[in-house]
């Protein structure tokens, strides 16, 4: 079989097994001493103190993306897992670059400690009244119906056929999952602050200024672009890919597409991951290995023997 390893966009986590997984797991102690190093502070006790309502303060995303790097280490020491390709839709792109050694891993803790910084900051005064809605069982014959009636919107991401991510205002925002409802969709979440939309010009030109401070190199395996589907190779193209995707939408299904005309067949997906994994698209075309904190931490049982 021919895989890949995904690294799953940032997603609500339970702060509790976040912080046990980093403390006791033998692959994550080691990576967080690195990340300590890196910061200057201890992630940790960084990540312990963090407003539990915010899942996208610095020390979580940080935390996160240590993560998704031991648990792919883990995969492969322990399950196997022998990727031939990787990609990292949305936040999970830094962990691909790491992972490929595109980017040294403290380099990277860094990136997305700094990313995490300007973001935040960038947001806290521009564009306050845009979100990002995702929503799911809404076929694509209706979705235009429904964004008909908004003032504005932007595509955010296709991860399904019926799964979207839309940008919108967040005065139309109840009228807007109120429409979900009466065609039959489910609302999932809303993300504040909003992404991966082209009105967002001025936040990718501030992370432009981040990145110049990072030096990219040709990344070990191929990195499948989670933006169009392009295979990336090039160091060029990961910093164009990186900073585009504060910009760009989401389009799995030419991630998926892209996979399959490589020849994959299996998704190693390491992090916390409650949507990529469990994808119609993702399950129909792989067979997934689901690699999160909670397979990670499931002691094996000791074998015992009867005797007579």
């Amino acid at each position: 079989m021919t895989a890949a390893i995904v690294f799953p966009a940032l997603s609500p986590v339970r702060r509790k097994d976040l912080g046990t997984f980093l403390m006791i797991h033998p692959f994550a102690r080691r990576l967080l001493a690195e990340a300590d190093d890196a910061l200057g502070y201890h992630l940790a006790d960084a990540l312990a103190d963090a407003p539990p309502d915010d899942d996208y303060a610095e020390p979580v995303q940080v935390a996160v993306f240590v993560a998704c790097l031991a648990l792919a280490e883990w995969a492969e020491e322990r399950l196997g897992a022998a990727p031939e390709y990787c990609v990292g839709p949305s936040f999970g792109e830094r962990a691909a670059l790491a992972y490929t050694g595109a980017l040294p891993f403290a380099d990277t803790v860094r990136l997305v400690d700094e990313i995490a910084r300007v973001e935040r900051r960038y947001f806290a005064t521009e564009h306050r009244d845009i979100v990002t809605h995702s929503f799911v069982r809404v076929p694509a014959e209706r979705l235009d119906a429904l964004l008909a009636d908004l003032e504005w919107h932007e595509i955010s991401g296709r991860l399904d056929a019926d799964f979207h991510m839309v940008s919108l205002r967040e005065a139309e925002l109840a009228g807007f999952k109120a429409a979900i409802s009466a065609v039959g969709g489910y609302s999932m979440y809303t993300m504040r602050p909003p992404a991966h939309a082209s009105l967002f010009t001025g936040v990718r030109a501030e992370m432009e200024q981040v990145c110049a401070r990072y030096t990219l190199s040709a990344p070990r395996m191929p990195i499948v672009s989670y933006q169009d589907g392009a295979v990336l190779t090039d160091p060029q193209a990961l910093r164009t890919s990186l900073l585009d995707g504060f910009v760009r939408p989401i389009r799995w299904v030419e991630a998926v597409r892209s996979l399959r005309e490589l020849g994959v067949d299996r998704l190693w997906v390491a992090g916390p991951d409650a949507m990529f994994s469990r994808l119609r698209t993702t399950a129909d075309n792989f067979d997934v290995e689901l690699c999160d904190l909670r397979r990670a931490l499931v002691r094996p049982r000791r074998s015992s023997t009867v005797s007579g």
